[in-house]
């Protein structure tokens, strides 16, 4: 608990309280920025096709896209198996197990292939000509963007599930990241929620999978299709259409934008946020 001077303490109900008023200001503005790009989108329509044909032209083979995710679907097989045989051991050493041999080892990987292919990151994944603080602010306002929408769209799905049976419940790395874990851990967590897993799952996802399955399905059907498959492999069913949702963001995000920066910054901050209010909001 941070505190300046005695009279300036912040107990843990006006630390919740403060967390609870700084997410309704973002979704506020973030209200006010999705009615304001809709706006711009009515009256200055993006050119669809055109970025659409970017997308399916970027530089990955079918060759490419199996290989890299055949070798991530094996990572994370392998991933799976070693936590089921050290199934005694504490979760939080599987979950770190897990994240080292599927986001770790699946990014040096492909750092790998791109080397070996003499491939380059802004040949395969983003605009050269967009600097990095351009990349920063369109994640920042696309984030922003997102938040009313899947704020509704969670509140809709809970009410399903929990109508049917299925109470709201975090997710394994938030359970355990909310628990009484070692400030190294923590720093860890925190380093994978908000640096490793958007790096390479944009990576993974939008810079891979989206583009091969445009060329086959069509730009629509391979955002939804991504999307629910983004989803599917977090294994949490109260999450799955917000996770949908997100993703879906982030797609249309690097669609418009042509940068794959831009969704890494969306996902970066998407679980920065989530991680700052559950640590503000865990006793």
């Amino acid at each position: 608990m941070w505190n300046a001077t005695p009279s300036m303490e912040l107990t843990p109900p006006a630390l919740i309280g403060l967390a609870v008023a700084a997410y309704l200001m973002l979704l506020a503005v973030g209200t006010i920025t999705a009615l304001a790009l809709l706006v711009k989108g009515v009256r200055h329509p993006p050119p669809w096709s055109s970025l659409s044909e970017t997308l399916r032209t970027r530089a990955w083979t079918w060759r490419d896209g199996i290989t890299i995710l055949g070798v991530q679907l094996l990572l994370l097989l392998i991933a799976m198996v070693a936590a089921s045989l050290l199934g005694s051991q504490t979760p939080i050493v599987l979950m770190i197990l897990e994240t080292a041999l599927f986001d770790c080892a699946g990014l040096a990987f492909l750092w790998i292939y791109l080397k070996r292919q003499g491939l380059s990151w802004l040949e395969i994944f983003g605009t050269p000509s967009m600097p990095p603080g351009r990349a920063f602010l369109l994640g920042a306002l696309f984030y922003l963007a997102m938040l009313p929408i899947l704020i509704f769209s969670s509140i809709i799905y809970q009410g399903i599930l929990s109508a049917n049976g299925y109470p709201p419940s975090l997710q394994e790395v938030a359970l355990l990241l909310a628990g009484n874990q070692s400030l190294w851990v923590r720093l860890y967590m925190v380093f994978l929620a908000v640096i490793l897993a958007p790096a390479f799952e944009e990576c993974l996802f939008r810079g891979i999978a989206l583009p091969l399955l445009a060329r086959r399905l069509g730009v629509g059907p391979a955002i939804l299709a991504t999307s629910a498959i983004f989803a599917l492999i977090h294994f949490h069913l109260p999450s799955f259409i917000p996770l949908c949702v997100v993703a879906s963001a982030f797609s249309l995000a690097y669609l418009y934008t042509r940068s794959l920066w831009v969704p890494i910054v969306m996902h970066s901050l998407f679980n920065a946020v989530n991680v700052a209010l559950l640590i503000l909001m865990t006793p």
